[in-house]
């Protein structure tokens, strides 16, 4: 006798197929496999089956078919930057950029090959798959293990995810200590997968992706700056303080509009919105008697320089103060408790 927990499936229940050409294309189980879910981790003889009712062999096929039909971990280092990715910088941004790390980790299909067979030798050279050509640089690019190779192509494929507008920019400064890797190994994985995507473009008339908003990723830099914010600030003030902080900072995006909801347009949209948070902070904290040996603390973290951020919110206070730029007071000296 089988015994199975009861389970429903529907036409439309995850776009799960069943069969030996069976796809799942909404699983999303990165460097999992849910290969013998069905059926248990152990399968039956043929004297088992053999000694089952009718109803149980019929339920017993149908699992079978079923498992044949999962996902199956073909491709492991895949699941590996995948899994980079998602820890990172979040399961939405692995799941924006898991069409550019399927590109760089798994080889071409048929058909593509057969597209790539009749080129020249320096283009077929371009579609090469990007993650061979990182694994087997010179030490010095590649990393020492294959969990490092991973983060150096998650790394750059978040980075490329930034440049190309499908998810918001990120600063590589935050990750490479923890893990002992180097811009250059991160820059030259870049390179490899670049070229390869353009490659595909260009040959095999791969759609470019979906480009976010400006105002999208607008808002994800603010998320993105601030929470660096609250990281580096807190090494210096009180848990109250930066609570204060916070609210007035926000209080004065506010007034800025920023950054923004796709429908009104912020009073500061031509200025780089690391510029605005970075003004904004730093004024909030002036205002609160917090500022003394925090501004090139706010400006680095912010990806600026102290001078340029000083001079900038002086600039944004004397064209506020003249009427050239209308901010609603949002730099000014007051505390918004």
């Amino acid at each position: 006798m089988v015994v199975v927990d009861w389970q429903e499936y529907t036409a439309n229940d995850d776009n799960r197929h069943y069969g030996e050409g069976a796809t799942a294309t909404k699983v999303k189980t990165f460097d999992k496999t849910d290969k013998n879910t069905a059926l248990g981790s152990k399968p039956l003889s043929k004297l088992e089956i053999r000694g089952l009712s009718s109803s149980a062999k019929k339920a017993f096929y149908r699992l079978r078919l079923m498992e044949r039909g999962t996902v199956r971990d073909s491709h492991p280092f895949f699941g590996k930057v995948m899994n980079q990715m998602n820890s990172l910088y979040g399961y939405n941004s692995a799941i924006r950029l898991e069409h550019l790390a399927r590109m760089a980790c798994l080889p071409l299909t048929d058909e593509e090959n057969q597209l790539r067979d009749g080129l020249k030798s320096c283009d077929q050279k371009r579609l090469a798959m990007p993650k061979q050509s990182i694994c087997r640089q010179k030490d010095d690019l590649k990393g020492d293990s294959e969990e490092n190779n991973a983060r150096i192509i998650a790394i750059a494929l978040a980075e490329l995810g930034g440049d190309l507008q499908i998810t918001s920019k990120i600063d590589r400064r935050f990750d490479l200590p923890r893990f002992g890797l180097t811009d250059k190994q991160i820059l030259s994985a870049k390179t490899i997968i670049m070229k390869h995507y353009k490659a595909r473009v260009s040959f095999l008339g791969v759609a470019p992706p979906r480009r976010i908003n400006p105002s999208e990723l607008r808002c994800d830099d603010v998320d993105q700056v601030v929470s660096h914010l609250e990281q580096n600030l807190s090494v210096t003030l009180s848990d109250a303080d930066l609570d204060i902080v916070h609210r007035n900072a926000a209080y004065r995006l506010d007034l800025l509009c920023e950054p923004g909801d796709g429908v009104q347009t912020p009073l500061t949209v031509n200025t780089n919105i690391l510029m605005v948070v970075a003004c904004v902070y730093y004024a909030t904290l002036q205002s609160l008697d917090l500022a003394d040996g925090l501004l090139n603390r706010v400006a680095s973290t912010c990806r600026l320089t102290g001078s340029g951020v000083s001079s900038r919110l002086e600039q944004f206070r004397d064209e506020d103060a003249s009427g050239k730029l209308f901010v609603d007071g949002a730099f000014e000296d007051f505390i918004q408790l």
